[in-house]
This record gives C-alpha cells, structure tokens and sequence, in this order.
C-alpha cells in the first residue's frame, strides 16, 4: 500500500513562512500574565489539534472534518453549602431550617420558585471537645453538627451572584459549584453532524474533481462527540518577580524571612479554534460550553483508472 504525499512549491511554503511568523508576533503582542504558568501546552491541552484535511493512498480516501460551537448555557445549577451546631439535634435543625426558609424567600424575589430549589440533606454528626482540669485532659460529648446543600436551578446568568449576595444574608458563605447545561444538545449534536457531512462531502469532490478519481460502493464513517464544560478549562498562575536573600552562615546573626503573600489569579481557557474547519459563535465572550463534532468518512477509490 503506497501512501501519495503532495509537495508544495517554493513560492507556497514561503507564503505559509510569512504567515506564521506573523501570527506567532501577534500572539507574543497580546500574551499577558497568562504566561506566568508553570504548564506547557501540550502538557496542559494535549496534542495541538491538526486538520487533516485529507489523506490517501491508493485504496481509500479519508476526509476528516472538525467543527467547534461555543454556545451559550440556558440554564446554571448553583449548589451552596451550610452548616449548623447546637447542643441538640433538634436545635440543630431549627437553626439551619430557619436559615434556608429565609434564603428561600428571598429567591422568590428573583422569579425563582420552589420546585427549582432542592436540599439536600448531607450529614449528622457529633462534636467533641476536651475538658481539660490540671494537667488531665478528657474528651467529651459537646454537641451535634448538621451540614445541608441547598441546590438551586435559575435560567438567568445575573441571578448568580444575587442569589450569593443573599445567601451570605444567612451565612451561607460556601459556593460548592456552578453547573453549566442546555437544553438541546440532542438538537446541537444534530446540527454539527449535518455541518460536518457537507464539509467532508465538499473535501471529497475537492479532490475526485482535482485528481480525475472515481469513488465505489458506499462510504464508512467515524463519529467523535465532545462536550466541554468551563469546570474543566479554568486555569491559575501567579505573576511576580522575586529578589533572593542568603543569610551568612560563619555569622551569629539569624535572619527570619518573611515572605509576602502573592495574589494567584484564575481565568477560563477556552478550547483553542487552532485546526477547526469550521467555529460556530467563533467571537462569544460570555462563559458558556464547547461542543466539539469529528468526523472522519473513508471511501473507497477505483484504481483502475
């Protein structure tokens, strides 16, 4: 099995030379602090996505076609978390349940009603203590904790951090996770693979046309569908510049070095559009999720012509 590979002339490569340098001072313009990571790419992304236009020998003609939608979220999941201790278990529930019937009621305000909101019921426990008498220390019986998730469903983006500002109004100070979704992603995942039919349909004839080949029997096909949510794609670095301090060892002097607190900064890492045939929403900038849509279709070519 002979594999065709295709040589471009002097004056094409030294158009792609020119073009790559640019984008590469580009990308060196606009970096950031982003830089500041500890992580490499392909560490961190994974193998850099290659377009594979097309590939033959001389049985088969393989079209690969890629395709990235970045899409807004219909609808977020919020999920807090709280907890309450008294020195009864029915102290206990009294607290946290009067604190979630006031967060509940303030929810109402923002047209959330209650069957979008669900607790969760997480755990009953003891606490314990010493009590300590001289030099005798012994363990005790103290009290009870309760600890509750309050799960809430809003279509509204800006309700997210109204909801956290009114939950803080009940101590309710731990914000578990935020869960993108949408509603159609049957309807997205349809929608992608029709695209990526007429893509890899064109690629065919592209070539049938170019190389005078002709197709036999019907084609195979490979389907690969991804979904990204941001959870996964939020990245940190820090971006400081440090001096260094070495203390004299034959001196009796001692130093104690202190060192300064560094901010961390976090940011969502889209997937890159770098190899995609085709981006749909390629300019969004409101966080949403990434459906990635590969399709590779084979076919058969006549040799004898």
């Amino acid at each position: 099995m002979k594999t065709k590979v295709f040589f471009l002339n002097q004056k094409f490569q030294s158009v792609i030379v020119l073009c790559l340098f640019a984008v590469f001072n580009l990308q060196a313009q606009v970096s950031g602090n982003q830089v500041y990571r500890n992580s490499n790419y392909n560490s961190e992304h994974g193998t850099f996505p290659v377009n594979n236009v097309i590939s033959v020998n001389d049985n088969m003609l393989s079209v690969t076609v890629k395709i990235l939608m970045n899409k807004k979220a219909d609808g977020f999941v919020i999920t807090l978390g709280l907890n309450e201790e008294d020195e009864t278990v029915s102290g206990c529930n009294k607290k946290i349940n009067t604190r979630i019937s006031g967060l509940l009621d303030k929810l109402k305000t923002l047209g959330i009603k209650k069957e979008a909101v669900y607790v969760d019921f997480i755990s009953q426990t003891k606490i314990y203590d010493y009590s300590v008498a001289d030099l005798n220390a012994q363990q005790i019986e103290k009290g009870f904790e309760i600890k509750k998730n309050i799960i809430i469903t809003t279509s509204n983006v800006d309700n997210l951090e109204k909801i956290i500002a009114f939950a803080s109004d009940y101590e309710i100070h731990d914000v578990i996770k935020v869960e993108y979704y949408n509603e159609n992603s049957n309807a997205i995942h349809d929608a992608l693979f029709d695209d990526a039919l007429l893509l890899a349909e064109a690629k065919k004839a592209k070539y049938i046309k170019s190389f005078g080949k002709r197709i036999l029997g019907t084609p195979n096909a490979t389907e690969e569908f991804a979904v990204v949510f941001p959870k996964t794609q939020y990245k940190s670095y820090q971006a400081f510049e440090s001096a260094e301090i070495e203390s004299n060892s034959a001196s009796r002097n001692q130093y104690l070095k202190k060192i300064a607190r560094k901010n961390k900064t976090y940011y969502y890492d889209s997937v890159s559009t770098a190899g995609f045939d085709k981006v749909v929403n390629s300019n969004q900038t409101e966080v949403g999720i990434q459906y990635i849509m590969t399709l590779t279709v084979s076919f058969k070519i006549d040799t004898s012509i």
